[in-house]
């Protein structure tokens, strides 16, 4: 008697990439072998986008003539690495050319990290200055996670706090200790100014050469094409971004991760890679989310050989270095203040920050839809990690590689999903794909007749055999849930009826909106405004209007920016959002053109001489839509206005202002036929200083918008 036994599915194996991986692979191995065209390629391409590394450098050059010459020396050096992408004859020289490029990649870091240094671009999040202030607590014997970390605001100015549900912003450290043990040791020897993001610079430079010395030779270019020539990851460690730390460690646990624990133990590397993972997640939480992926995998890899206890012993091995890792790193903490390290280094998983990213979340947000639960988004995605584990674990054999990928697709559901969650692991994703062995070679013929099929649980439907059901029922709670959060309904319409720019700030400042609540409970909403790059202001201070709004009931609120980075730009939409905190919810306005067309503001000479007393000037203001096409629209009133720069007396003249066509206020005009106003102005003297003008629209209930840039002249 015959049994029929379902088994996994055979590897699918594509014999195309792995001859290309053989081939590129047998030309790494010699040095005398000439490289493939895949080769010269990405060096080529590396070198290309090292370029635009080296000229952000450019600025300071002037200030700096050192940093000059090194710029020079280094832009000498990238073109001949170029050349050399092409003309070079053996690996040997190939080689050499790899490593001039990645030099040139921690240069290219390290010169841009300086510049930025030198202009002082400002502190970019949170992340940083938390982590800059708690180690300067540290450093005067201060627990950092019992201490309210507010003052670092005022220290060390940042435009990004964590907005969160009830209205207030993050003041905590929520982050494990790594990074301001790390922070502490650089500040005694750099001082305070920008240690975090220097910190993060050099994690970025650790990266190139863990990426060199890990990928076989004729790939390693692409140490310097991800880390030194992709922007956003500079740019990451430049504000801070604790995700530039977890690049390089996750980077050496995934190589040949599949060979871990291969005889049973762990060999001296495979340790080494168990502490890299140990201090990946004592970074940030981000690192948290692959882990599991990589344990499972661990075990999964090794049960073949060694069989269920054997790979269990392995893989537990393996998480308990890591796990001692952990521990040795935040225990410091953990004896200190149990209690605050532990809402702390979790506090990113259980505050209730407002909803903000570049996930699902983002639909939410640019459609204006909202939602009545944002709880349900993360419990959606909490399911979707689950789901993805027992499909990995079901698929392993297809999937294996994958490891540091699939937890992205968990980490679009939440109401949180920024982009620095989906590159943290890029270094990771190449080493891996790159440094586990090709599939052996087999007879497809003989592969096909080994390989059972797979079982159907039912005629009717073919590929649904028992793995693909427990795969599909993985999933299920994970899509209802899912669609719970979508079909929930915001509880709130939000109808802007009016605003109050800015000129100087070119920016909304004021706003008087009506909030109508559907829901049956009382809502207690918070304002913030959301920007055109999709960021989300701090809480918006209540002039007038009621702390709740009754059930099926409305109420009219006046509410004000609380800062001028709260402000969002005119030249942006309008849009305001109303957040709760019991329940979590979100609620959009619709997003309002606060300035339908702007104004440009010439002169007829690019260059304005030094005026006699009582000479004029004729400056032309036209209107433009904002992609900047001329609008021939007459009936539009453009008005002039002055003001005076100066640190000295600004007793001195003001100037008389004199439109065509004329308007209905002084200092206005209507627009003519071909949409221009032009403006007569003339000043008795302004002792040679400067007075400065700007034109604006001004229109019905918009009030002011598409403020000009200044224009200005001097007077005798």
């Amino acid at each position: 008697m015959s049994v029929e036994v379902e088994r996994p599915p055979a590897p699918a194996r594509s014999a195309a990439a792995d001859g290309v991986l053989r081939l590129l692979r047998q030309a790494a191995s010699d040095p005398d072998a000439r490289p493939t065209v895949v080769h010269r390629v990405l060096l080529v391409l590396a070198a290309f986008s090292m370029f635009s590394t080296l000229m952000g450098v450019f600025g300071p050059t002037v200030r700096w003539p050192a940093v000059g010459l090194l710029l020079a020396v280094s832009m000498c050096a990238l073109v001949a690495v170029a050349v050399m992408g092409f003309t070079a004859q053996t690996m040997r020289w190939f080689g050499r050319a790899e490593l001039v490029l990645a030099v040139l990649a921690v240069i290219g870091l390290s010169l841009w990290m300086l510049s930025m240094i030198i202009s002082f671009s400002g502190y970019r999040s949170d992340e940083e200055i938390f982590v800059q202030y708690s180690a300067d607590l540290l450093r005067h014997g201060h627990n950092p996670y019992a201490a309210d970390l507010t003052p670092a605001y005022a220290q060390y100015p940042s435009p990004f706090p964590t907005k969160l549900l009830d209205g207030s912003i993050t003041h905590h450290l929520d982050y494990p200790a790594l990074p301001t043990l790390l922070t502490a040791a650089l500040t005694m020897m750099f001082g305070t100014f920008h240690t975090v993001g220097l910190l993060c610079t050099l994690a970025l430079a650790l990266t190139v050469f863990v990426m060199y010395f890990l990928l076989p030779r004729g790939m390693r270019s692409l140490a310097a094409l991800l880390v030194g020539g992709v922007p956003v990851l500079a740019q990451g460690a430049l504000g801070g971004l604790l995700f530039a730390l977890v690049v390089p460690t996750l980077a050496f646990a995934a190589y040949r991760w599949k060979h871990t624990g291969e005889g049973g133990r762990l060999s001296r590397l495979d340790l080494a890679k168990a502490v890299a993972v140990g201090a990946a997640i004592s970074t940030t939480q981000v690192a948290w989310f692959p882990i599991p992926f990589l344990f499972l995998g661990i075990f999964l890899a090794r049960r073949s050989e060694l069989g269920r206890r054997g790979a269990a012993i392995v893989a537990a091995k393996y998480i308990g270095v890591a796990a001692a890792t952990f521990l040795a790193i935040n225990a410091f903490f953990i004896v200190w203040g149990p209690g605050a390290w532990l809402r702390g280094a979790f506090a990113p998983l259980t505050q209730h920050a407002v909803p903000e990213g570049e996930g699902l979340i983002n639909l939410v947000q640019s459609l204006s839809t909202g939602s009545g639960n944002l709880s349900l988004y993360t419990y959606a995605g909490a399911l979707v990690m689950l789901a993805l584990l027992v499909a990995y674990w079901r698929h392993f054999d297809r999937l294996a590689s994958a490891c540091f990928a699939l937890p992205m697709i968990g980490l679009l559901f939440p109401t949180r999903s920024y982009w620095t969650y989906f590159i943290a692991y890029a270094a990771a994703w190449i080493i891996g794909l790159l440094s586990n062995d090709p599939e052996p070679e087999a007879d497809p013929a003989a592969e096909e007749a080994e390989a059972p099929k797979p079982v159907p649980l039912t005629a009717r439907i073919p590929w649904l055999s028992r793995y693909a059901a427990i795969t599909v029922a993985a999933f299920l709670p994970a899509t209802v849930v899912f669609a719970a959060a979508v079909a929930e309904p915001a509880p709130m319409t939000l109808k802007i009826d009016s605003y109050l720019t800015s000129a100087q700030l070119n920016s909304v400042q004021t706003v008087t909106i009506t909030a109508t609540n559907h829901s049956d409970h009382a809502l207690a909403p918070h304002f913030m405004a959301v920007h055109g790059n999709g960021m989300v202001s701090a809480s918006w201070n209540v002039i007038s209007g009621p702390k709740t709004v009754a059930a099926h009931s409305w109420a009219q609120y006046v509410v004000t920016a609380p800062s001028v980075t709260a402000m969002p730009l005119i030249t942006d939409s309008l849009k305001l959002q109303a957040v709760t905190d019991s329940p979590a919810t979100v609620s959009y306005s619709k997003a309002l053109s606060a300035q339908p067309y702007a104004t440009i503001l010439v002169s007829d000479s690019p260059v304005t001489p030094l005026l006699p007393p009582g000479g004029s000037l004729v400056l032309t203001a036209r209107i433009e839509s904002q992609f900047g096409a001329e609008l021939h629209r007459s009936g539009v009133r453009i008005c002039l206005d002055q003001t005076k720069f100066t640190n000295a007396s600004t007793a001195f003249d003001t100037a008389s202002v004199t439109p065509s066509p004329a308007g209905d206020t002084p200092g206005c005009g209507f627009t003519d036929s071909q949409g221009q106003v032009r403006f007569t102005v003339v000043s008795h003297g302004t002792d040679s200083r400067q007075l400065y003008f700007q034109s604006y629209g001004m229109q019905g209930s918009l009030g002011r918008f598409g403020y000009s840039t200044f224009l200005s002249a001097a007077w005798r």
